[in-house]
């Protein structure tokens, strides 16, 4: 009995020695790693796109910029490379990256002390608005609520998408939404399904997790050439920096300096 416990004892020892021996090695491996390398962010974005086949929007942002490069998976490798950018990083239905959109660098600036604004100057949120998306496939869309006139107010999700100039909504909601078509101006837009005829206007308010935006152009398209229940375009995006977080399906947007309608530039000309 004596020679056993003996011998589990020294076997303990031994099991001892060799887990400190490994962590020791594992700390070592760890402290000695070479820090990520730095390269030049586009042409190290171009070499993943060739390799893994993915599409790229915006690279022209990238320009002279340097960022840090690393193993590993793909989507952790594009999430360190593009660390100070708004990007989004899209899905497809087999889960691997299909798309790279870069929106530009990160405003890393202090936020601007708030000031009270008297109600006509107040355009829109200054903290940035999390949103809870609704994915299919590589899309992502967001519920809203869309306001125009005299307070009437319609729920909807809109499709996500930074080809559109404005909102775009189906004609059969401006009775709705109170709005008088023959107020609208009509346009001809161009849209994923052709050129098409639009009616271009106004809506009062558009909703974010209860925030205002104000005076948000949108396109109303007939429903066959829409193909969706509509699209959340750059009249409200253009507004924000924004990124997409695409295994929450979190959509994060921080105000930018330009706010109101006067963000929104030009009339929109384009439904995609």
């Amino acid at each position: 009995m004596e020679t056993r416990l003996v011998g589990v004892l020294m076997m303990g020892a031994l099991f001892r020695t060799r887990l400190v021996a490994l962590l020791t090695a594992l700390w070592l491996a760890q402290a000695t790693a070479a820090p990520a390398a730095q390269v030049e962010i586009a042409p190290e974005l171009e070499r993943l796109s060739s390799e893994y086949g993915f599409s790229v929007t915006g690279a022209e942002a990238l320009a002279g910029e340097q960022g840090r490069a690393e193993e590993g998976a793909l989507y952790r490798r594009l999430r360190i490379l593009l660390e100070r950018f708004d990007h989004i990083i899209v899905h497809g239905d087999d889960r691997e990256v299909e798309r790279v959109i870069i929106i530009g660098l990160t405003d890393t600036s202090p936020p601007v002390p708030k000031v009270q604004l008297d109600a006509a100057e107040g355009s829109g949120p200054s903290d940035p608005i999390e949103l809870e998306t609704i994915r299919k496939g590589a899309q992502h869309s967001v519920r809203v609520t869309l306001e125009g006139v005299g307070g009437r107010r319609v729920d909807r999700a809109l499709l996500i998408d930074t080809g559109a100039d404005a909102v775009v909504l189906p004609a059969s909601m401006i009775a709705p939404l109170g709005l008088d078509q023959d107020e609208l101006v009509e346009r001809e837009v161009q849209t994923a399904n052709g050129r098409a005829q639009a009616l271009m206007g106004f809506l009062n308010v558009v909703w974010l997790d209860g925030e205002p935006l104000e005076d948000v152009a949108v396109a109303f398209l007939e429903q066959e050439k829409l193909g969706s229940s509509g699209l959340l375009g750059m009249s409200v995006l253009g507004r924000f920096q924004m990124t997409i977080d695409d295994e929450r399906n979190r959509l994060t947007l921080r105000p930018t300096q330009k706010t109101g309608a006067a963000a929104d530039g030009e009339e929109p000309n384009s439904a995609r």
